[in-house]
């Protein structure tokens, strides 16, 4: 593995040194100067360049390895490398963050009537064969878990079903985005437990989805979105009118 040149870093002068550092490898990682798999250059030398301690240097490498944007490895051939990533990380400092805003139904249900219409009607164009696979699998899983009753299959499947569509139009912005919403979603969704009537017309709903996707008709995929968020919307908030855990307004 390449290693990195301590070069591309400049010395921090202030009380903030930590947040510097993290800033100045942030910045290298994001800018392509520093690459998944890079190892940063040996503790002694970053020390020496950033002009700080062993101790105050470990703090920020530990923080960055918190961000998921370094793997500390110990022993020999160890280090300070670059780790790519994921969607995990992305969503926990979402999730960190909402969780202090007073998050409710009606707020998810606002972002999901403005993107998940938008993910089916890309969908519609965008789709592979494989895609179109996955998606009509889902959905007859989905069938089969509301024959038997299967609360916690059936909420599972329909995080599976919207994800999958998102997935099928190659935007990672949006896959993010109503990956995590639709996480928030499923833990509402065990909390208010609708009953299989529910899941039912959700099933009838997603059928008009693949339909319209099925006939590459964007408009319609659009529409039926839409009409499938909406019902879950008046579900959901019916419901948390009894559940003083869930902000139902």
């Amino acid at each position: 593995m390449p290693k990195a040149r301590a070069q591309i870093f400049e010395a921090v002068r202030s009380e903030k040194a930590p947040q510097r550092i993290i800033g100045q490898i942030r910045t290298a990682i994001l800018e392509g100067k520093l690459k998944p798999g890079d190892r940063l250059p040996p503790e002694q030398e970053l020390t020496l360049h950033f002009g700080v301690s062993r101790q105050t240097l470990r703090e920020a490498l530990r923080a960055l390895e918190y961000l998921g944007l370094l793997e500390i490895r110990a022993g020999l051939g160890g280090g300070a490398f670059v780790s790519p990533v994921d969607m995990g990380v992305a969503k926990a400092g979402l999730a960190n963050f909402l969780h202090f805003q007073n998050m409710s139904i009606g707020h998810l249900s606002e972002i999901r009537k403005a993107l998940e219409p938008l993910s089916a009607r890309l969908a519609a164009t965008r789709m592979s064969p494989m895609d179109w696979i996955r998606i009509r699998t889902i959905q007859d899983q989905w069938r089969s878990a509301l024959a038997g009753d299967r609360f916690d299959e059936l909420v599972m499947l329909g995080i599976s079903f919207h994800r999958s569509i998102a997935e099928a139009t190659g935007n990672p912005v949006l896959i993010l985005m109503l990956d995590f919403i639709e996480n928030i979603l499923t833990e509402v969704k065990r909390v208010l437990k609708p009953d299989m009537a529910f899941f039912q017309r959700v099933a009838d709903q997603h059928d008009l989805i693949l339909a319209a996707i099925e006939d590459k008709d964007p408009e319609r995929a659009e529409h039926a979105m839409y009409d499938d968020v909406a019902t879950v919307e008046e579900e959901l908030m019916r419901l948390a009118q009894d559940h003083s855990e869930i902000r139902w307004s």
